[in-house]
Protein backbone atom coordinates (compact mmCIF):
# COMPACT_ATOMS: atom_id res chain seq x y z
CA UNK A 1 0.00 0.00 0.00
CA UNK A 2 2.57 2.43 1.39
CA UNK A 3 5.91 0.58 -0.40
CA UNK A 4 6.68 3.76 -2.30
CA UNK A 5 7.00 6.37 0.39
CA UNK A 6 9.76 4.33 2.39
CA UNK A 7 13.55 6.32 2.82
CA UNK A 8 15.14 4.04 0.16
CA UNK A 9 13.40 7.13 -2.45
CA UNK A 10 16.30 8.74 -2.87
CA UNK A 11 14.67 11.87 -4.17
CA UNK A 12 12.94 12.72 -0.81
CA UNK A 13 16.38 13.09 0.70
CA UNK A 14 16.55 16.30 -0.89
CA UNK A 15 13.70 18.44 0.21
CA UNK A 16 14.50 17.01 3.83
CA UNK A 17 18.11 18.54 3.61
CA UNK A 18 18.19 21.56 2.47
CA UNK A 19 15.46 23.86 4.21
CA UNK A 20 18.37 24.38 7.43
CA UNK A 21 20.83 25.89 5.05
CA UNK A 22 18.40 27.98 3.45
CA UNK A 23 16.94 29.93 6.39
CA UNK A 24 20.89 29.49 7.99
CA UNK A 25 22.84 31.32 5.10
CA UNK A 26 19.75 33.61 4.73
CA UNK A 27 19.66 34.53 8.52
CA UNK A 28 23.39 34.80 8.24
CA UNK A 29 23.11 37.36 5.60
CA UNK A 30 20.93 39.85 7.36
CA UNK A 31 22.68 39.53 10.20
CA UNK A 32 26.17 39.77 8.60
CA UNK A 33 24.23 43.71 6.98
CA UNK A 34 23.44 44.23 10.78
CA UNK A 35 26.97 43.90 11.77
CA UNK A 36 28.40 46.59 8.88
CA UNK A 37 25.64 49.20 10.33
CA UNK A 38 26.55 47.91 14.20
CA UNK A 39 30.33 48.56 13.94
CA UNK A 40 29.95 51.99 16.29
CA UNK A 41 28.57 49.54 18.86
CA UNK A 42 31.08 47.01 19.59
CA UNK A 43 29.55 44.73 21.44
CA UNK A 44 26.20 44.47 19.38
CA UNK A 45 28.61 43.90 16.39
CA UNK A 46 30.49 41.27 17.85
CA UNK A 47 27.65 39.28 18.63
CA UNK A 48 26.36 39.63 15.34
CA UNK A 49 29.22 38.43 13.76
CA UNK A 50 29.74 35.58 15.69
CA UNK A 51 26.08 34.44 15.32
CA UNK A 52 26.43 35.32 11.61
CA UNK A 53 29.77 33.41 11.65
CA UNK A 54 27.84 29.98 13.50
CA UNK A 55 25.66 30.53 10.88
CA UNK A 56 27.14 31.01 7.68
CA UNK A 57 29.86 27.96 8.65
CA UNK A 58 26.97 25.40 9.47
CA UNK A 59 24.78 26.27 6.69
CA UNK A 60 27.82 25.88 4.29
CA UNK A 61 28.40 22.60 5.32
CA UNK A 62 24.58 21.69 5.10
CA UNK A 63 24.41 23.26 2.05
CA UNK A 64 27.12 21.20 0.76
CA UNK A 65 24.98 18.00 2.20
CA UNK A 66 22.05 19.18 0.35
CA UNK A 67 23.54 19.36 -3.00
CA UNK A 68 24.83 15.78 -2.63
CA UNK A 69 21.36 15.32 -1.74
CA UNK A 70 20.16 16.80 -5.13
CA UNK A 71 22.72 15.13 -7.09
CA UNK A 72 20.90 11.67 -5.93
CA UNK A 73 17.74 12.80 -6.33
CA UNK A 74 18.53 14.59 -10.09
CA UNK A 75 19.40 11.37 -11.50
CA UNK A 76 15.90 9.50 -10.85
CA UNK A 77 13.96 13.06 -11.59
CA UNK A 78 15.53 13.91 -14.76
CA UNK A 79 13.82 11.30 -16.23
CA UNK A 80 10.69 11.96 -15.00
CA UNK A 81 9.57 15.61 -15.20
CA UNK A 82 8.73 17.62 -18.96
CA UNK A 83 11.14 20.42 -19.33
CA UNK A 84 14.48 18.77 -17.98
CA UNK A 85 16.25 22.03 -18.68
CA UNK A 86 14.83 23.67 -15.75
CA UNK A 87 16.34 21.01 -13.61
CA UNK A 88 19.37 21.28 -14.86
CA UNK A 89 19.41 25.30 -14.52
CA UNK A 90 18.39 24.39 -10.39
CA UNK A 91 21.69 22.41 -10.31
CA UNK A 92 23.82 24.58 -12.03
CA UNK A 93 22.49 27.66 -9.72
CA UNK A 94 22.47 25.23 -6.59
CA UNK A 95 26.32 24.93 -7.37
CA UNK A 96 27.11 28.41 -7.98
CA UNK A 97 25.31 29.10 -4.88
CA UNK A 98 27.51 26.64 -2.59
CA UNK A 99 30.88 28.26 -4.05
CA UNK A 100 29.68 31.65 -3.39
CA UNK A 101 28.70 30.48 -0.37
CA UNK A 102 32.03 28.47 0.56
CA UNK A 103 33.73 31.70 -0.94
CA UNK A 104 32.53 33.81 1.98
CA UNK A 105 33.25 30.74 4.58
CA UNK A 106 36.72 31.06 3.59
CA UNK A 107 36.74 35.15 3.61
CA UNK A 108 35.38 34.56 7.39
CA UNK A 109 37.52 32.02 8.32
CA UNK A 110 40.27 34.16 6.88
CA UNK A 111 38.89 37.21 8.84
CA UNK A 112 39.39 35.52 11.95
CA UNK A 113 42.81 34.95 11.59
CA UNK A 114 43.98 38.12 9.64
CA UNK A 115 45.90 41.49 10.73
CA UNK A 116 43.87 44.27 12.27
CA UNK A 117 44.07 45.91 8.45
CA UNK A 118 43.00 43.09 6.28
CA UNK A 119 40.13 42.29 9.11
CA UNK A 120 37.79 45.03 7.95
CA UNK A 121 38.19 44.08 4.26
CA UNK A 122 37.53 40.47 5.01
CA UNK A 123 34.60 41.48 6.49
CA UNK A 124 33.20 42.82 3.74
CA UNK A 125 34.02 41.00 1.25
CA UNK A 126 32.35 37.78 3.09
CA UNK A 127 29.15 39.72 3.39
CA UNK A 128 29.26 40.84 -0.32
CA UNK A 129 29.34 37.28 -0.83
CA UNK A 130 26.59 36.40 1.62
CA UNK A 131 24.67 38.71 -0.31
CA UNK A 132 25.50 37.38 -3.68
CA UNK A 133 24.66 34.46 -2.81
CA UNK A 134 21.51 34.87 -1.12
CA UNK A 135 20.43 36.02 -4.56
CA UNK A 136 21.93 32.78 -6.29
CA UNK A 137 19.83 31.14 -3.23
CA UNK A 138 16.96 32.76 -3.85
CA UNK A 139 17.01 31.80 -7.78
CA UNK A 140 17.85 28.11 -7.01
CA UNK A 141 15.34 27.66 -4.60
CA UNK A 142 12.66 29.24 -7.49
CA UNK A 143 14.13 26.71 -9.51
CA UNK A 144 13.15 23.94 -7.36
CA UNK A 145 9.87 25.16 -5.93
CA UNK A 146 9.11 25.28 -10.06
CA UNK A 147 10.23 21.87 -10.39
CA UNK A 148 8.20 20.32 -7.45
CA UNK A 149 4.68 22.40 -8.22
CA UNK A 150 4.72 22.74 -11.74
CA UNK A 151 6.02 19.65 -12.88
CA UNK A 152 5.70 17.67 -9.88
CA UNK A 153 9.46 16.26 -9.13
CA UNK A 154 9.77 14.01 -6.25
CA UNK A 155 5.83 13.97 -5.92
CA UNK A 156 4.10 10.37 -6.07
CA UNK A 157 0.95 10.98 -8.32
CA UNK A 158 -1.47 8.38 -7.16
CA UNK A 159 -4.11 6.56 -9.11
CA UNK A 160 -6.82 8.64 -10.55
CA UNK A 161 -9.25 6.43 -8.42
CA UNK A 162 -7.07 6.49 -5.21
CA UNK A 163 -6.64 3.02 -4.65
CA UNK A 164 -3.33 3.40 -3.34
CA UNK A 165 -4.89 5.09 -0.41
CA UNK A 166 -7.65 2.04 0.54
Amino acid sequence: MYENFGIERTELWHPLSVHFPIAFLLLSTALGMLALFANRKRTLAGHLKFTMSLLLWSGTILLWLAFYTGKLAYSSEVRRICDPFVLKDHLYWANVTSFVFSGATIADIAHKFAAVNAKKWLFISSVILMVAGSVALAYTGHLGASLVYEQGAGVHAPASDCSDYK
